[in-house]
């Protein structure tokens, strides 16, 4: 059975978009090893179990009695998460990846001091978790009540005072996640209607509801001084508006011919406005989004900013910042630099990646091991940023014209559809309530989802590993960053189209070797890999723990281990035994591969280079009665201490 919106029918807007955001940071705060959680089993109520997510305090010594105050949250939940493969803790599993859709949307906090009201929704719930905390090892007489948490913040507080964060990040990263339940409760509210297989691409892109599945911030929206704290609805996001500012050429960098790609925008806003735009002998036109004007004004003087009779309308996709620009352009697309923080990152442009898309499009992506059948990278063409000496300054004024393959995709037969979207479900209309891939492909029995995901695997890892294992060069290809080709009349897979270049892993002596071609990035670039591992660190997050997790899980293919049976299956076809990636992922002793954390880097302040932890090997992953058998074999003694 798939994984749809109906787990949640049960909770108000609110209620909903507390518990997607707790589950985020429950789960990050578990699956990053920066709290330990204990699973305990339980019968009824719909839960296999529950999460018992320990404090920071929690001492070392494990002969030790857990007490109350040991105890940060316990969710119930309704399938079986993944276990440590080292656990030595003899009162329960303790907990290695944990997420969201694990859960029964339902999150406890403990009362210590028996002020809050009494639970009466769950009563017999919680007399039963209190049942499963009653056994040896665990001491909690002292644990007045359990009470639902109705706030995500007070989760994240109670963490992030017990680890000594700064008073500022922490009350940053408070805010965060208040605005990410603001946000998410307003697309529970206004859901976007269900895509149909008939729907224009930019209709999937604009069909999000929840996001990305594990990010804590993942609805953030905050917009950067001088722009107001936008409510939700105050702002179309989806429908902005281009606007036009105008510099000294000498006051930027631009690569390629950047004037000749923007003559058409500059037509269409002359023609909109029934007069010529007139560009100042010595200065370039920008194309900008309408909530970067502020920042353009406050923070380059020399700007001058036409008025906004000369605008055109956009249509934004799923990133916000990239947008079509149907009055001026067919093959073509922009991507502009917004000042609004979307989950963790600031969603302007850098100096570095205005200097590394056209480059790498033009030089590295035609040398690459790439099936042009298959896989069709969305070059760069050219791109401006300001040339001010401080990048964090600069990055507020950029612009990169882009090839836009989906404007197109009719014309050759094509239905191209964001990835994410294909695991969104929550959507108004018929069948809104299911995953869009279930509903839209109808896969409505348990074979077809599984040949429908085995084409996929496969197609995926055609198009993306050959670059891996010739080239040292691992694209980003989570599912926003792709969009599946789809045959507009039998709707068969027929590849993929991979955008934006940000998140690359470039090994650039394996690249030369291969190619006899160079890399061209600024000093210090985040997308230079140290070595080879590096470069299948990234790969291993993008591909598995990102893309192919959420799509698997949705399908209902992840705990009975189908879905991973299938990955394995094509990574042995795919990954040649002799060379090192193999081993890197498939080798059985690989229980745990360093992937991505989120949360380490929030606090840590960082976004592009990246923090990783040891996250168990999905790829070895056999199913939930396996996790359970092999997390009952004795291990020897350790200390657990949280990181």
């Amino acid at each position: 059975m798939s994984i749809s919106a109906t787990r949640l029918a049960g909770l108000n807007p609110q209620d909903r978009a507390v518990f997607a955001t707790n589950a985020r940071l429950i789960s990050c705060l578990v699956t990053e090893s920066l709290l330990r959680a204990l699973y305990l089993p339980i019968s009824g109520f719909e839960a296999t179990g529950i999460c018992v997510v320990l404090g920071n305090d929690v001492p070392s010594d494990l002969s030790r009695p857990y007490e109350a105050k040991d105890i940060l949250a316990v969710v119930p939940l309704r399938h079986v998460p993944l276990f440590r493969h080292d656990g030595t803790d003899s009162r329960a599993k303790e907990i290695s990846l944990l997420d969201p859709l694990d859960m029964l949307p339902i999150v406890f906090e403990v009362d210590l001091e028996g002020n809050q009201p009494v639970e009466i929704q769950h009563v017999d719930l919680v007399a039963a978790i209190f049942n499963s905390l009653s056994g040896p090892g665990w001491a909690v007489s002292g644990l007045k009540r359990l009470v639902l948490s109705k706030d995500a913040v007070s989760i994240w507080e109670k963490f992030g005072s017990s680890v000594g964060l700064d008073d500022a990040l922490l009350k940053d990263i408070s805010n965060e996640f208040s605005s990410s339940v603001k946000w998410q409760r307003y697309s529970y509210e206004h859901p976007p209607k269900a895509p149909l297989f008939t729907s224009p691409s930019i209709e999937w892109e604009q069909s999000i509801v929840e996001g990305h599945p594990t990010h804590p911030m993942h609805k953030t929206r905050y917009f950067l001084p001088p722009l107001p704290d936008f409510a939700p609805g105050a702002v179309d996001l989806y429908h902005p508006k281009l606007r036009l500012v105008a510099l000294p050429k000498e006051n930027l960098h631009i690569t390629y011919d950047f004037e000749a790609h923007t003559k058409p925008v500059i037509a269409a806003m002359s023609k909109n406005a029934g007069r010529q735009l007139v560009i100042r002998e010595g200065f370039v036109a920008i194309p900008v989004h309408e909530l970067q004007v502020v920042h353009v004004q406050d923070k380059f003087k020399e700007a001058e900013i036409y008025p906004s009779e000369f605008s055109l309308s956009l249509l934004a996709q799923q990133s916000i910042r990239s947008v079509v620009v149907p009055e001026a352009y067919h093959e073509l697309s922009l991507k502009l630099g917004v000042g609004i923080k979307l989950t963790s990152a600031v969603r302007t442009i850098s100096p570095a990646s205005a200097f590394l898309g056209p480059r790498f499009s033009k030089r590295v992506v035609p040398v690459l091991s790439l099936d042009p059948k298959i896989v069709t990278v969305a070059k760069e063409l050219a791109s401006v940023v300001h040339a001010h000496p401080d990048g964090e300054i600069a990055k507020h004024c950029a612009a990169i014209v882009r090839e836009a393959h989906e404007n197109t995709s009719e014309e050759r037969g094509e239905r191209l559809i964001v990835c994410t979207s294909l695991v969104e479900s929550g959507h108004s209309g018929e069948g809104g309530d299911l995953p869009a891939v279930v509903r839209v492909f109808e896969l409505d029995t348990e074979e077809k989802r599984i040949q429908w995901l085995s084409k996929f695997v496969r197609m995926l890892f055609d198009a993306f590993l050959p670059s891996v294992l010739d080239n040292g060069v691992a694209f980003e290809c989570h599912p926003q960053n792709c969009l599946a080709r789809f045959d507009i009349v039998t709707k068969e897979l027929k590849g993929f189209i991979i955008r934006d270049f940000g998140g690359l892993r470039v090994h650039p002596e394996t690249l030369k070797a291969s190619t006899g071609v160079d890399v061209e990035v600024h000093d210090g670039h985040s997308i230079i890999a140290s070595d080879l591992d590096d470069v299948y660190t990234r790969m291993y997050h993008t591909i598995f723990h990102n893309h192919l997790q959420q799509l698997i899980r949705v399908l209902g293919l992840h705990y009975n281990g189908r879905g991973w049976e299938i990955v394995r299956e094509h990574l042995k076809a795919v990954i040649p035994k002799e060379h090192a990636l193999y081993t890197a992922w498939l080798s059985p002793e690989r229980k745990s591969l360093p992937s991505k954390c989120f949360m380490r880097m929030r606090m840590s302040g960082m976004y592009r280079f990246h923090l990783h932890s040891p996250f168990p090997n999905l790829i070895n992953y056999r199913g939930a009665d396996a996790e359970l058998v092999e997390a009952s074999t004795p291990k020897t003694d350790r200390s657990c201490v949280a990181m």
